[in-house]
Parts: C-alpha cells; structure tokens; sequence
C-alpha cells in the first residue's frame, strides 16, 4: 500500500478543495498502468486528483495535538473551520439537550441536520435513549487521524441527516509500535482539573496489522458561582443588581383572597413558617449560582481496535471494534415539587387560616440532588474489500452499534407524595400509617418522616441500536479524450431502533411518557465524475459530478436526491467549482414516537415590562400592566408527532480556488452558500410562540393556543411544543480561507485565516407568518449567529520545537431579547480568544509539549439573555484562563 502524505494544516480547504483524503489500496486502471486513487469525503469515487466541487476542510492529528484539545466537541467548535460552525455548543449547558452528550452543529442547523461518520459509515445514536445524534465522547482524539468537514448538502451521496454538511472522523489504521501519552490540565484560578492517559499499540504481521487504543479521560467539575457572584441585570443607571429565583425557601403560596405570601417573611431572623407576609422577590429570591455548572465533570474509558487481514492479493478482511463508557453529572438546585398543590385552611400546619394553592417551594432541606448519566456504546464493523482484475474496487461491510444509558437524579420530590403530606385526611399529625403529615410552611420545619417520605431517586434507562449492511463499487468505466470516467455504486439497507423508559414514579405522575419506536430503511445511489476538456485554451480540465440516491423509509415513504457539480481548472492557478444539489432528513424516532414529557424550559414572558403594541395586547388578554414574570423556566410539554414526514432542502455552493504561481506556498478559497429548507421540521421555542401570539393575537392566533395563563396569578403554566412539518429555514453566507507556508528567518512557518460572513439565517415557522432572522443575534440557549466569525493561526516549526498562536474571533451581536428595560445587555462586541502552545522534540522517543488557552483571560461579556452565568455559555469562555502539560514517550 502507498500513502499520501499531506503537510498537517488547520486549514486545507484552500490548497485542496476537498481536502479530504483517504489511504487507499493502490489499483490499476484501464491502462494496467499502477495509479494511486484516493477517496474524498463528499463522495464515493476513488479517483486521482484530489479536487472535487464540494469544499471540504481537514484537521490533521498534528493539529489535535497542538491544540491540546481532548473533547471532539470542543475540537470541532475551537479549530479553524468553526466558522461554518453557528449556533450553540451542545454540551454545554445542561438543560439545552446537551445532558453530558457531545455534538456538533454545523452551519447553525442543529445537531439533527449534521451528518457525522466515523471511517466513512454511520456510528449510532449516543445517549440515554431514543437519541438521534452521534455522541463524540465515544471516539479518542489519540486515534485520530485526521478530521474532514464537508460544508455542503450530500444526501445523494451519504442518505438522510447530510443537510448542513458531513463530519467524517478518519482514525488510525496502521501503526507500528507503542506510544503513550499522559495530558494533565488546569485553570488559572486552580480549578477545571482535567486528565487524560492514552495508550496505543500497533504492529505488522505476515498479512496484516492491527492497532489497539486504550484512553481515559476525566475533566472535574467548576462551580458557576466559581466565576459570578450572582445573577445581575443592568439598570439604566449603568449599575448591575442582582436577583435570585423566585422560587424561595420557606414556600410561597396564594391565598384564597388573591394575596401571595411567603412564609418565613423575614428570612434573616424567622425560621418558622407562622411568621408569613407579602413576598418580596427582592428580599425572598434564592441565589441558585451555587448549584450550577460552568463545566460539568465528567469520566469517559475507551478501547478501539483496528484490524486488516489479506486474505489473498486481490481480497482483504477488515474489523473495526470499539467500546466507550461514560459517565457524567451535573449539579441541580434544590427540588420545587410544590406548584399546584392546595391545603385546607383548617389543616393544622397551615398558619394563615385560609385555603391555599402553593405556587413554589425551594426544598433547600433536602439538599440539592445530582443529574446524572452513564452511557456504554459499542460499535463493530466488518466486511471485506477487494479489487477486481480490471481495477474496479468492491466493499461488502456490516456495521452494527448499541448504546445503552442510564440516567437520573440522585434524588427528587413525588409531588403526589408531597400533596399526600398536605392532606390530614390521608397523613397523619403523628405518622400513625406510614404517611406523614407535612409542616412545609418556613424553612427548617420538616421532620426526617415526611423527608423520608416524599423523597425518591429518579432512574431512566433506554438505548439505540443502528445494524446496516452496505455493498459499494467504484472504479473508471472507460476513457474519454479527457479522461477516465468514473464511477461509484451501491445499496444499502439500514435498521434503526430507539427506546426511553422513565422512572415508575415519573410515569405515575405523568411527567414523561415512554418512547420505543424504530424504522428501516433501503437505499441504492449512483454517482458519475465525467471529464469533459482537459489541458485546452482556458481549460486546463472540466469535469461535471453527478450522483443520485434512491431511500425508500418504512416511516417516511421514498425520497430521491441528487447532486451536480462543476469543477473548471482555468489553468494551474485559478479553479472555479459550483455543486447543486437535493437534501432531506428523515423525522427521528424522537420526533415520531416520543410520548407527552415535561421540561422546565427557559423562557421569556413578553408581557413583562412590555410596551407598545405587546402591552396593549397582555392587557386586552387580562395581563396587569404590572405583571411580574414568576421565575424563568416554564413546564414546557413536549414529545413526539407520528404524522411528520420528512424535510427536503435544497443546496448551492460555488466558489474560487486560488493558487498563484507568483507566491508558492499560498492558496485561497472563497466560497458562497446557500440552504433553503422546505417543510422543516421544528417546534417553536416557548419565548418565540409567546412573542408572537402578542405582536399579533389574531393573525397569530395559533400560537395564542398553545399555553395557559394561572387565573390569577397571570403566569404562564404550561406551554405546548410538539414538532411539525411547518418552517421554512433559509442560511447563507461566504467563507473565505487562506493558508501559506513560507521560511521566515530560517523557520518554517504557517498561517491560516478563515472567515465567515453570515448572511441569512431565517425561520419562517408557519406559512405566512413572520420570519425569525437571527444574524447579528445572540439567541437564548440557541447560541449566536454573528454575522462575523474568524479563526487565524500561524506556527513555526524546526527539527527540535515548534510552536503556534491561534486567535478565535466572534463578532458583534444583539441580543435576541434584549430591551431599554437591560441596556447593558442589549448587545455585545466583538470577542477575542488567544491560545498558544509549543512543543519539544527532547529525542526520536519522547515529546513534551505545553499550552494556555484564552492566554489574556478574556471574561465573558454579560447578556440579557443569560443561562444562568449573566452570559451565554454556549458561546462565550466562561473559564477563563487555563493551560496544559502533556509528555508522549514512543517505545
């Protein structure tokens, strides 16, 4: 076999195209003469050129390396093609879908819309069940070999889920020897601890090799209020105040005559709930920053295995195999469990003499319980490649994955328990049968029965399993004057199942259905790399890609895509390419059989503080004009909708590649994008359903149906979101980048520039409704769609070190919710993060490197919308500081 070496850059885009090459047997065309065809990600023919119409951007091992980075995640959102990378960092936060689980979001389309491969196939779903996306935890940085992102639509060559793009994790098949490597990492301010111990061993025999990876990993958790003192929001004066929950301790309830009180109305002096007054959300709000992450421990364990057999010259057997365990938590505040209940005016703890419905109670007696999740994912794929005598190559595979998870709280409060403690005609004051009458009126008054009693730990099980057998062939049908035409075609047929089983006490109280559903689905593609001039005046070679893919879902019935593309080398400077082509996405088990389940989720009430048109319309619906939003999460049904079908989409990219012969070392490329998504799948986020149902409550009166309002208190107490093939999602933009390697002072040296100008990004949610636009906007708990993002590197490198400096750039945004009520918070600059890092080479065997990331410490800037740290994690560092050491010793 012979390999390509290619020079490891963050970027490749420029030089490259397609960037994205795979070692591949050496074959022979139609000549007998022997030709190296290599595959490229974006599609299935082997060919021998590397450039394709689809842009494609690699990141090397030696990239990985420097960057320190453990987390593919993280690697994936820091490294240099992250421009095309909006919207949120999934693992983020927990309460956003990310619960530990680590994805990637490409082009700010959600993690369902990217297509993530490992080796060039599908890897299942990871999760606690019914999931739809890859978790990235399951693969170690230490095997890869090199990370290709297409940053374009590719259904007719991959299937459904390619609509934002592809990532394609290459790893390490053939190694020979022993290398361990030992990463120890830390921030500035002693904290964020993390670990990582990686082992791989490799080895050659008569008609093989194979390579074994063992990792480790463990990253210790960091406290928001590590960071932040509290939650502020900023005055007109240009000061900040902080605010806390208004779900308090003590309890605050409402009265039959309409009066909200809260027990314990003097918290620094009262401890008995007898003691009761008006709350006061500015004296009676809890500060919830302790119980919060800013990082989220966690411990992960991977083994891989590679292995490939010759069976005889023309026939090799393959086996990839690999086991990840995960596990993780995450803190959460202390339990509510209270909104709802009501108590007799004669019931004897009830100090007030009146009937009343509690509305919130921080149960800071029980402590605070943990959200936790352990996950254990197995993937095996098998088959055998060959080559037939007149060159074409063949594939038969099987790729089977399961994951199974387990997660939970460590603790919660039944509310059906605790409303049995609140009603003396089934408790008793002395706990006589086994139910335990309640004083939850103040802080501090419950004995250890009634704690005993209404306390439960939270346990969910469920899992995916993905089992596929593919068949493929590819080679050159015959020669044209311009070249060989090639040619790649093939089947495959896919099973999919997801399952989720809620805690029997959840299920008893009707917070979370199960979900068990699955589907299959056949597919058949074809795919055609036609030359059509070559080495003629203003052609130094044009060349038309075709392909097709047929998939018929058991699910969604038949859908058919196809792509065009046109790749035009002018001369051996300038190229000029443009791909056209079909998308979809299949609805996931989630979305099809998910049953009714209840989240907390964030959410903005716009009759608060509201003004104009907005005010009018809360008022004429029965909302004060004072009205004071109750806390910041609203219980939020959500689940699943078995009449979806699937969402079709339609790409265009074109661009300019440019190598001048006057510059040697340099490239560039610019390319525009375009995505237009038709019956997209969605479900529109509470803020946005009640925004709108108040700009206009009659042309928007769906969404006016969607939520209820307590009939006296006003707040909102449920709202309903379900998906629906409704939304109409459009995003373009331009990505320019640039890489150069020159000497400089004797060095050797590199630098690279990628920019992304977001030019559209917009949701209409229904036919005829208003369009959400999100460029220059900072969204809650969706992440940021800046208009301008950019990542620059440069390095040296000599046979003894090498160096580098990379610069992360976010641009400037306003917040999606931003109001005169916050003007501080209203927007945000432009934000800068500087990493370095180096290396020394100290002999043949042994290397130590070291590194600091957001090296000035740059904070994170403060938000309206914030998640609970006054900022938006999902975009901005919230850690600050933070280095690394790491030794790698080759034996």
């Amino acid at each position: 076999m012979t390999a390509i070496n290619l020079t490891p850059s963050r970027v490749y885009t420029a030089m490259l195209m397609a960037g994205a090459v795979a070692v591949s047997a050496q074959t022979k065309a139609q000549d007998s003469d022997p030709v190296e065809r290599i595959q490229i990600t974006g599609s299935k023919i082997k060919r021998t050129d590397i450039e394709t119409a689809s842009p494609v951007s690699v990141i090397s091992s030696a990239d990985i390396s420097a960057s320190g980075i453990t987390n593919v995640e993280n690697l994936l959102q820091e490294m240099s093609f992250s421009a095309g990378v909006a919207g949120n960092a999934t693992n983020a936060y927990w309460t956003s879908g990310g619960y530990g689980t680590a994805q990637v979001n490409l082009r700010g389309l959600g993690i369902k819309r990217t297509l993530v491969l490992l080796n060039g196939r599908r890897v299942v779903g990871g999760g606690t069940g019914a999931n739809s996306s890859v978790d990235l935890n399951m693969i170690p940085t230490a095997m890869i070999e090199r990370i290709e992102v297409l940053k374009d639509g590719a259904s007719a060559v991959y299937g459904a889920d390619a609509v934002a793009g592809v990532v394609n994790i290459i790893t390490k098949k053939a190694f020979s020897g022993a290398e361990l490597s030992v990463k120890a990492g830390m921030a500035d301010k002693g904290d964020a601890e993390n670990q990582d111990l990686s082992l791989t061993l490799g080895g050659e025999f008569d008609k093989g090799n194979v390579v074994v990876n063992l990792s480790y990993g463990n990253t210790s958790a960091v406290r928001q209020s590590d960071r932040i003192a509290c939650s502020k929001y900023g005055t007109e004066e240009g000061t900040f105040e902080c605010f806390g929950s208004s779900t308090s301790e003590g309890g605050r309830a409402l009265l039959a005559d309409g009066t909200q009180v809260q027990f314990n109305q003097d918290p620094d002096t009262a401890t008995n709930g007898n003691n009761y007054g008006p709350y006061n959300g500015a004296l009676h709000s809890f500060n919830y920053i302790p119980y919060l992450n800013a990082v989220s421990p966690m411990e992960r364990i991977n083994l891989s295995s590679f292995a490939n057999y010759n069976i005889n010259d023309s026939v090799q057997l393959f086996v990839e195999a690999s086991y990840a365990n995960r596990q993780g938590e995450q803190i959460v505040t202390p339990r509510n469990g209270f909104a709802g209940i009501k108590v007799d005016a004669d019931f004897q703890y009830n100090p007030t003499g009146q009937d009343l419905e509690f509305l919130r109670r921080r149960n800071t007696e029980l402590g605070a319980p943990y959200f936790f999740q352990e996950t254990n994912t197995i993937r095996i794929v098998t088959g055998l490649t060959g080559v037939l005598d007149n060159g074409w190559e063949w594939d038969l595979s099987y790729n089977y994955g399961r994951n199974t998870g387990t997660d939970g709280w460590t603790f919660d409060i039944d509310p059906d328990r605790a409303a049995h403690t609140l009603d003396d005609s089934i408790c008793t004051y002395d706990n006589s049968n086994g139910i335990p009458c309640g004083d939850w009126f103040g802080k501090n008054e419950l004995t250890q029965d009634v704690i005993d009693y209404v306390k439960y730990r939270r346990e969910g099980t469920g899992g995916n399993e993905m089992r596929t057998w593919s068949l493929n062939m590819n080679g050159y049908l015959y020669e044209l004057p311009a070249g060989g035409i090639g040619f790649a075609v093939g089947a495959e047929s896919r099973s999919e199942t997801g399952w989720r089983d809620p805690d029997s006490t959840v299920l008893r109280n009707g917070l979370e259905d199960p979900i068990r559903g699955s589907y299959d689905v056949k597919e058949v593609f074809g795919e055609l790399s036609v030359p059509i001039l070559a080495d003629t005046y203003l052609a130094k070679r044009l060349s038309v890609e075709l392909a097709a893919r047929y998939s018929d879902y058991s699910t969604a019935g038949a859908e058919t895509t196809y792509k065009m593309g046109l790749t035009w080398n002018v001369n051996d400077s300038l190229m000029l390419r443009a791909v056209r082509s079909t998308a979809f996405r299949a609805p996931v088990i989630t979305e099809l059989f998910g049953g009714t389940n209840g989240e907390n989720l964030r959410t903005i009430d716009p009759c608060e503080n509201a003004t104009g048109t907005i005010a009018a319309n809360c008022l004429a619906a029965g909302v004060p004009a004072d009205f004071v939003q109750d806390g910041t999460t609203i219980l939020t049904s959500v689940g699943g909708n078995p009449r979806l079908e699937p969402e079709t989409a339609d790409t265009t990219t074109v661009g300019i590649v440019w190598q001048p012969e006057f510059l040697d070392g340099f490239s560039a490329t610019i390319d525009y994008f375009n995505i237009k998504i038709d019956e997209a799948i969605t479900s529109v986020n509470g803020s946005d359903m009640l925004r709108l149902c108040y700009e206009d409550p009659i042309g928007n009166a769906k969404f006016c149906d969607t939520f209820t309002r307590h009939p006296v208190t006003h707040q909102v107490n449920e709202l309903n979101q379900r998906p629906v093939n409704a939304a109409v999602e459009t995003v373009s933009g331009i990505d320019l980048n640039t890489a150069y390697k020159f000497t400089l002072f004797g060095l050797s040296s590199r630098a690279s520039l990628d920019i992304t100008r977001l030019l559209k990004h917009e949701s209409t949610p229904f036919k005829g409704q208003p369009t959400i636009d999100k460029v220059g906007f900072i969204t809650e708990d969706q992440g940021s769609y800046t208009e301008w993002r950019s990542n620059f590197s440069y390095s040296v490198m000599t046979d003894d070190w090498s160096a580098s400096y990379s610069l992360r750039y976010i641009g400037s945004a306003d917040d999606v919710n931003g109001s005169d009520f916050d003007p501080l918070g209203k927007s945000v600059g432009s934000v800068t993060y500087s990493d370095v890092s180096a290396s020394w080479y100290y002999s043949d065997a042994l290397t130590l490197s070291l590194g600091v990331d957001n090296i000035f410490d740059k904070k994170a800037p403060y938000l309206t919308s914030w998640n609970d740290a006054n900022t938006d994690v999902m975009t901005y560092d919230l850690l600050g500081r933070r280095g690394f050491v790491r030794a790698t010793y080759q034996f």
